[in-house]
Protein backbone atom coordinates (compact mmCIF):
# COMPACT_ATOMS: atom_id res chain seq x y z
CA UNK A 1 0.00 0.00 0.00
CA UNK A 2 1.39 3.65 -0.92
CA UNK A 3 2.28 5.45 1.67
CA UNK A 4 1.18 9.39 1.92
CA UNK A 5 4.12 10.55 2.26
CA UNK A 6 4.98 8.80 -0.74
CA UNK A 7 2.21 10.54 -3.01
CA UNK A 8 2.76 13.72 -1.87
CA UNK A 9 6.57 13.69 -3.07
CA UNK A 10 5.16 12.94 -6.65
CA UNK A 11 2.71 15.61 -6.27
CA UNK A 12 5.39 17.96 -5.55
CA UNK A 13 5.83 17.96 -9.79
CA UNK A 14 3.35 20.28 -11.48
CA UNK A 15 -0.54 19.37 -12.00
CA UNK A 16 0.88 19.62 -15.39
CA UNK A 17 2.94 16.52 -15.35
CA UNK A 18 0.20 13.95 -15.53
CA UNK A 19 0.81 11.79 -17.93
CA UNK A 20 -2.34 13.12 -19.72
CA UNK A 21 -0.52 15.79 -21.22
CA UNK A 22 0.01 15.97 -24.52
CA UNK A 23 3.26 15.95 -26.17
CA UNK A 24 3.82 18.85 -28.89
CA UNK A 25 3.33 22.64 -29.24
CA UNK A 26 0.48 24.44 -28.67
CA UNK A 27 -0.42 26.18 -32.15
CA UNK A 28 -2.02 28.97 -31.35
CA UNK A 29 0.70 30.27 -29.16
CA UNK A 30 3.24 29.07 -32.08
CA UNK A 31 1.30 30.66 -34.37
CA UNK A 32 1.04 33.89 -32.88
CA UNK A 33 4.73 34.26 -32.24
CA UNK A 34 5.71 33.59 -35.75
CA UNK A 35 2.59 35.34 -37.45
CA UNK A 36 4.10 38.89 -35.65
CA UNK A 37 7.40 38.35 -36.60
CA UNK A 38 6.49 37.61 -40.13
CA UNK A 39 4.00 40.60 -40.28
CA UNK A 40 6.97 43.13 -38.46
CA UNK A 41 9.73 41.02 -40.75
CA UNK A 42 7.62 42.17 -43.76
CA UNK A 43 6.63 45.55 -43.01
CA UNK A 44 10.31 46.30 -42.35
CA UNK A 45 11.42 45.06 -45.81
CA UNK A 46 8.91 46.99 -47.76
CA UNK A 47 10.21 50.12 -46.10
CA UNK A 48 13.41 49.15 -48.06
CA UNK A 49 17.42 48.59 -46.51
CA UNK A 50 16.26 46.08 -43.90
CA UNK A 51 20.22 45.81 -43.14
CA UNK A 52 19.76 48.45 -40.61
CA UNK A 53 17.33 46.91 -38.35
CA UNK A 54 20.25 43.78 -37.83
CA UNK A 55 22.37 45.58 -35.07
CA UNK A 56 24.31 42.67 -32.95
CA UNK A 57 25.25 45.77 -30.05
CA UNK A 58 21.32 47.47 -29.89
CA UNK A 59 20.54 43.07 -29.27
CA UNK A 60 23.50 42.76 -26.77
CA UNK A 61 22.47 45.95 -24.40
CA UNK A 62 18.22 45.22 -24.14
CA UNK A 63 19.16 41.17 -23.45
CA UNK A 64 22.24 41.64 -21.54
CA UNK A 65 20.35 44.54 -19.43
CA UNK A 66 17.26 42.78 -18.98
CA UNK A 67 18.82 39.41 -17.95
CA UNK A 68 21.78 40.97 -15.85
CA UNK A 69 18.53 42.99 -13.32
CA UNK A 70 17.17 39.86 -13.32
CA UNK A 71 19.86 38.10 -11.96
CA UNK A 72 20.08 40.95 -9.54
CA UNK A 73 16.91 41.24 -8.55
CA UNK A 74 16.25 37.17 -8.22
CA UNK A 75 17.83 34.11 -7.40
CA UNK A 76 20.59 33.07 -9.91
CA UNK A 77 18.11 29.61 -9.84
CA UNK A 78 15.51 31.24 -10.86
CA UNK A 79 16.83 32.48 -13.75
CA UNK A 80 18.66 29.63 -15.12
CA UNK A 81 15.49 27.21 -14.83
CA UNK A 82 13.74 29.96 -17.14
CA UNK A 83 13.60 27.82 -20.31
CA UNK A 84 11.46 25.21 -18.77
CA UNK A 85 9.07 27.98 -17.67
CA UNK A 86 8.93 29.16 -20.84
CA UNK A 87 8.55 26.11 -22.79
CA UNK A 88 5.32 25.51 -20.85
CA UNK A 89 3.97 28.42 -22.40
CA UNK A 90 4.47 26.51 -25.90
CA UNK A 91 2.69 23.24 -24.79
CA UNK A 92 -1.02 22.52 -25.45
CA UNK A 93 -3.44 22.90 -23.27
CA UNK A 94 -4.60 20.30 -22.09
CA UNK A 95 -6.60 20.54 -18.87
CA UNK A 96 -10.45 18.85 -19.02
CA UNK A 97 -12.16 19.15 -15.36
CA UNK A 98 -14.93 17.81 -16.81
CA UNK A 99 -13.06 14.42 -17.86
CA UNK A 100 -11.97 14.32 -14.46
CA UNK A 101 -15.27 14.17 -12.57
CA UNK A 102 -15.91 11.27 -14.64
CA UNK A 103 -12.94 9.78 -12.99
CA UNK A 104 -13.72 11.13 -9.67
CA UNK A 105 -17.36 9.48 -10.18
CA UNK A 106 -16.35 6.37 -11.15
CA UNK A 107 -13.92 6.08 -7.74
CA UNK A 108 -16.51 7.34 -5.53
CA UNK A 109 -18.70 4.65 -7.00
CA UNK A 110 -16.10 1.79 -6.44
CA UNK A 111 -15.33 2.61 -2.97
CA UNK A 112 -18.99 3.05 -1.34
CA UNK A 113 -19.39 -0.48 -3.17
CA UNK A 114 -16.35 -2.22 -3.03
CA UNK A 115 -14.73 -0.25 0.19
CA UNK A 116 -10.81 0.26 0.93
CA UNK A 117 -9.51 -2.33 -0.88
CA UNK A 118 -11.34 -1.61 -4.20
CA UNK A 119 -10.44 2.04 -4.20
CA UNK A 120 -6.57 0.80 -3.24
CA UNK A 121 -6.27 -1.20 -6.24
CA UNK A 122 -7.39 1.83 -8.34
CA UNK A 123 -4.83 3.97 -6.58
CA UNK A 124 -1.96 2.84 -9.32
CA UNK A 125 -4.30 3.86 -12.42
CA UNK A 126 -4.80 7.20 -11.54
CA UNK A 127 -2.82 9.55 -14.13
CA UNK A 128 -3.07 12.82 -12.52
CA UNK A 129 -0.61 13.04 -9.48
CA UNK A 130 -2.73 15.70 -7.50
CA UNK A 131 -5.42 12.93 -7.65
CA UNK A 132 -3.28 10.16 -6.74
CA UNK A 133 -1.74 11.60 -4.06
CA UNK A 134 -5.86 12.29 -2.46
CA UNK A 135 -6.41 8.77 -3.29
CA UNK A 136 -3.36 7.74 -1.39
CA UNK A 137 -4.55 9.86 2.10
CA UNK A 138 -7.36 8.16 1.90
CA UNK A 139 -5.87 4.96 1.81
CA UNK A 140 -3.68 5.65 4.17
CA UNK A 141 -6.22 6.25 6.83
CA UNK A 142 -6.08 10.28 7.10
CA UNK A 143 -9.02 12.17 7.94
CA UNK A 144 -11.02 14.57 5.74
CA UNK A 145 -9.29 17.69 7.61
CA UNK A 146 -5.95 16.80 7.39
CA UNK A 147 -6.41 15.65 3.57
CA UNK A 148 -7.90 19.25 2.90
CA UNK A 149 -5.46 20.77 4.55
CA UNK A 150 -2.58 18.57 3.06
CA UNK A 151 -4.09 19.32 -0.50
CA UNK A 152 -4.72 22.92 -0.10
CA UNK A 153 -0.85 23.45 0.91
CA UNK A 154 0.33 21.26 -2.28
CA UNK A 155 -2.20 22.90 -4.38
CA UNK A 156 -0.94 26.35 -3.45
CA UNK A 157 2.95 25.39 -3.32
CA UNK A 158 2.00 24.84 -6.92
CA UNK A 159 0.40 27.97 -7.52
CA UNK A 160 3.35 29.96 -5.77
CA UNK A 161 5.95 28.05 -7.87
CA UNK A 162 4.07 29.11 -11.34
CA UNK A 163 4.01 32.73 -9.71
CA UNK A 164 7.39 33.04 -8.69
CA UNK A 165 8.46 32.08 -12.50
CA UNK A 166 6.30 34.42 -14.03
CA UNK A 167 7.41 37.46 -11.81
CA UNK A 168 10.86 37.45 -12.92
CA UNK A 169 9.51 37.55 -17.06
CA UNK A 170 7.06 40.12 -16.16
CA UNK A 171 10.09 42.03 -14.67
CA UNK A 172 12.45 41.47 -17.74
CA UNK A 173 9.42 42.71 -19.88
CA UNK A 174 9.47 46.13 -18.07
CA UNK A 175 13.65 46.13 -17.98
CA UNK A 176 13.79 45.37 -21.88
CA UNK A 177 12.00 48.89 -23.25
CA UNK A 178 14.18 50.39 -20.34
CA UNK A 179 17.20 49.30 -21.51
CA UNK A 180 16.01 49.88 -25.37
CA UNK A 181 16.10 53.54 -24.14
CA UNK A 182 19.48 53.06 -22.53
CA UNK A 183 20.56 52.19 -25.48
CA UNK A 184 19.31 55.02 -27.62
CA UNK A 185 20.54 57.60 -25.45
CA UNK A 186 24.00 55.97 -25.73
CA UNK A 187 23.71 55.94 -29.42
CA UNK A 188 22.55 59.86 -28.95
CA UNK A 189 25.72 60.65 -26.91
CA UNK A 190 27.94 59.07 -29.84
CA UNK A 191 26.23 60.78 -32.51
CA UNK A 192 26.66 63.81 -31.23
CA UNK A 193 30.69 63.25 -30.51
CA UNK A 194 30.82 63.30 -34.35
CA UNK A 195 27.95 65.94 -34.92
CA UNK A 196 30.51 67.78 -37.16
CA UNK A 197 29.87 65.77 -39.74
CA UNK A 198 26.02 65.88 -41.42
CA UNK A 199 26.25 62.84 -43.27
CA UNK A 200 26.73 60.75 -40.09
CA UNK A 201 23.88 61.84 -38.39
CA UNK A 202 21.06 59.94 -39.93
CA UNK A 203 22.62 56.72 -40.18
CA UNK A 204 23.68 56.99 -36.25
CA UNK A 205 20.39 58.04 -35.27
CA UNK A 206 18.69 54.88 -36.96
CA UNK A 207 21.27 52.99 -34.89
CA UNK A 208 20.17 54.27 -32.13
CA UNK A 209 16.40 54.12 -32.23
CA UNK A 210 17.06 50.55 -33.52
CA UNK A 211 17.68 49.77 -29.39
CA UNK A 212 14.34 50.83 -28.23
CA UNK A 213 12.36 49.18 -31.11
CA UNK A 214 14.20 45.64 -29.95
CA UNK A 215 13.38 46.06 -26.12
CA UNK A 216 9.78 46.89 -27.17
CA UNK A 217 9.69 43.85 -29.45
CA UNK A 218 11.14 41.85 -26.74
CA UNK A 219 8.78 43.14 -24.50
CA UNK A 220 5.56 42.91 -25.92
CA UNK A 221 5.79 40.43 -28.40
CA UNK A 222 7.60 38.06 -26.09
CA UNK A 223 7.61 38.37 -22.70
CA UNK A 224 4.32 39.85 -22.19
CA UNK A 225 1.72 37.42 -24.33
CA UNK A 226 4.04 34.73 -22.94
CA UNK A 227 3.25 35.70 -18.91
CA UNK A 228 -0.35 36.38 -19.69
CA UNK A 229 -0.35 32.74 -21.53
CA UNK A 230 1.35 31.66 -18.34
CA UNK A 231 -1.33 33.22 -16.16
CA UNK A 232 -3.89 31.93 -17.59
CA UNK A 233 -2.46 28.42 -17.59
CA UNK A 234 -2.12 28.60 -13.99
CA UNK A 235 -5.86 29.73 -13.52
CA UNK A 236 -6.71 26.48 -14.83
CA UNK A 237 -4.22 24.24 -12.92
CA UNK A 238 -5.72 26.33 -9.84
CA UNK A 239 -9.14 25.69 -10.67
CA UNK A 240 -8.61 21.81 -11.39
CA UNK A 241 -6.89 21.40 -8.07
CA UNK A 242 -9.97 22.92 -5.95
CA UNK A 243 -12.52 20.89 -8.16
CA UNK A 244 -10.24 17.71 -7.56
CA UNK A 245 -9.77 18.76 -3.74
CA UNK A 246 -13.54 18.76 -3.35
CA UNK A 247 -14.03 15.34 -5.02
CA UNK A 248 -11.19 13.57 -2.87
CA UNK A 249 -13.01 15.25 -0.01
CA UNK A 250 -16.49 13.14 -1.42
CA UNK A 251 -14.87 10.20 -2.08
CA UNK A 252 -13.88 10.04 1.71
CA UNK A 253 -16.81 10.48 2.86
CA UNK A 254 -18.51 8.49 0.91
CA UNK A 255 -20.66 11.03 -0.79
CA UNK A 256 -23.44 9.70 -3.39
CA UNK A 257 -21.02 10.66 -7.04
CA UNK A 258 -24.50 12.59 -8.67
CA UNK A 259 -23.62 15.15 -5.30
CA UNK A 260 -19.82 14.99 -6.03
CA UNK A 261 -20.66 16.22 -9.42
CA UNK A 262 -22.42 18.90 -8.55
CA UNK A 263 -19.94 19.90 -6.10
CA UNK A 264 -17.28 19.61 -8.50
CA UNK A 265 -19.22 21.51 -11.27
CA UNK A 266 -20.02 24.67 -8.94
CA UNK A 267 -16.08 25.41 -9.34
CA UNK A 268 -16.14 25.60 -13.12
CA UNK A 269 -17.61 27.95 -15.96
CA UNK A 270 -20.59 26.47 -17.65
CA UNK A 271 -18.83 25.12 -20.39
CA UNK A 272 -16.08 22.73 -18.74
CA UNK A 273 -19.07 21.89 -16.68
CA UNK A 274 -20.37 17.63 -16.75
CA UNK A 275 -23.38 17.14 -17.33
Amino acid sequence: MATATQAGQDTAADLAQDDRQETGIDTGTMMGVLAGVFLIAVAIIRGGDAGVFININSALIVVGGALSTAFIAFPAKKITTLLPVLYNAFKPGVYEPEDYIDDIMKLASKYRSGGMKQLENEESKVDNRFLRSGIAMIVDGYNAKEIYELMDRELNSMLDRHNSGQKVLRFMSVQAPVFGMAGTLIGLVQMLMHIDDPSTIGPALATALITTFYGLMLANLILTPLVAKLSMRTEMEGVLGRAIRVGIIGIHDRVNPQKIQRNMNALLPPSQQRE
